[in-house]
């Protein structure tokens, strides 16, 4: 394999490691503190969502992107690698960018609607059926980042012949 791939590869697999902690964390520490309350704990004043509105502006926004390009990288730089390589690495890559699509088209916009501009409007009751949604495909979306690992992982430890 080419050493390119080998680094896009390793990146990937570095980047997914990276995004799949933070998610987890956020998941299981932070999430709960907004969501288990809702819709009285999304209203104005809840010092704990300045916790993931910071996350958003300091690590999201960066981040999120930033993996989204090394997998298209990583996709790209697969093509010439031995069939089974390559099959794990298209898995491994596709999943994460399908991740990435579903990120910014809907988990970014309905956690900003949801957490800083406080519901937006919403009815208390449809704001709890949202943030019910948006919790369930959360551990979805952890999930799929898990399994893009795993499958990351497995492309490196496929012998290159």
């Amino acid at each position: 394999m080419r050493p390119i791939a080998a680094l896009t590869l390793w990146l990937f697999v570095i980047g997914t490691s990276l995004i799949l902690g933070a998610g987890l964390y956020e998941t299981l520490v932070v999430v709960p503190f907004w969501s288990a309350g809702a819709p009285a704990s999304l209203a104005e004043g809840n010092p704990l969502l300045q916790v993931h509105i910071r996350a958003g502006h300091v690590f999201w926004q960066y981040f999120t992107p930033a993996l989204g390009l090394i997998g298209v990288l990583a996709l790209l730089t697969s093509f010439g690698a031995p069939p089974r390589h390559l099959a794990w690495r298209l898995a491994a890559t596709g999943l994460l960018l399908l991740v990435s699509v579903a990120t910014l088209l809907y988990f970014r916009p309905a956690l900003i609607e949801m957490v800083v501009n406080h519901g937006a409007g919403l009815t208390p009751k449809a704001l709890t059926a949202e943030v019910r949604r948006w919790v369930v495909l959360d551990w979805v979306r952890t999930i799929a980042v898990a399994a893009s690992l795993a499958m990351g992982i497995r492309a490196l430890l496929l012998p290159l012949r």
